[in-house]
């Protein structure tokens, strides 16, 4: 039960991470994905939270036809991330916020040119989709770097034991050091 509430848990923490305002593109979904292999042992539940955070800001921000290419590469970078980690920590993380970067960047946008008549089926179409995807992959590139460094911090800190930490205490009397 404590498995399963902490998976949903951390999956609509992602979730919200969806829904507030934020510049397009830029979510902690794919830094989660690359970032899961390192906190969760078991594969499928690495592959589950960052898809169960997808669906949550599905439900509320609507379906849309290309999901499958969507969750198929987010799943795609989780499984890509648990091979890397038998090269090391962090530099194969740093190295998946470029490759789950840019995979998402292929895989979507062949899906928008496959599947919406946007852009002509020709390569000259296919090309004109990728150059006018540009600026979203900037903030997709640049949200995965953040919020991997971020994940990467916090797991770091929050791992280490207290050792030699002051707490200032502020009360009445003035700050006094514990």
């Amino acid at each position: 039960m404590k498995i399963i509430l902490s998976f949903l848990y951390i999956s609509g923490i992602l979730a919200i991470g969806r829904l507030i305002p934020h510049p397009p593109n830029f979510t902690p979904i794919l830094a989660a994905a690359i970032f899961a292999p390192y906190i969760v042992n078991d594969r499928w539940i690495a592959i589950a939270v960052p898809l169960m955070a997808m669906f949550i800001g599905d439900v509320f921000i609507g379906f849309h036809p290309y999901m499958l290419w969507v969750y198929g590469s987010i799943a795609m970078s989780t499984v890509i991330s648990r091979w890397a980690m038998q090269f090391g920590k962090y530099l194969p993380l740093a190295t998946m916020t470029l490759i789950s970067s840019v995979l998402f960047f292929i895989v979507t946008n062949f899906a928008v040119w496959i599947m919406w008549d946007y852009y002509p089926n020709t390569l000259e179409g296919l090309i004109m989709c990728y150059t006018m995807a540009i600026p979203f992959f900037q903030n997709t590139l640049l949200g995965t770097v953040v919020y991997t460094a971020l994940m990467a911090s916090l797991t770091v800190a929050l791992s280490r034991p207290l050792h030699n930490i002051y707490l200032i205490v502020v009360n009445r009397k003035g700050i006094h050091e514990q």
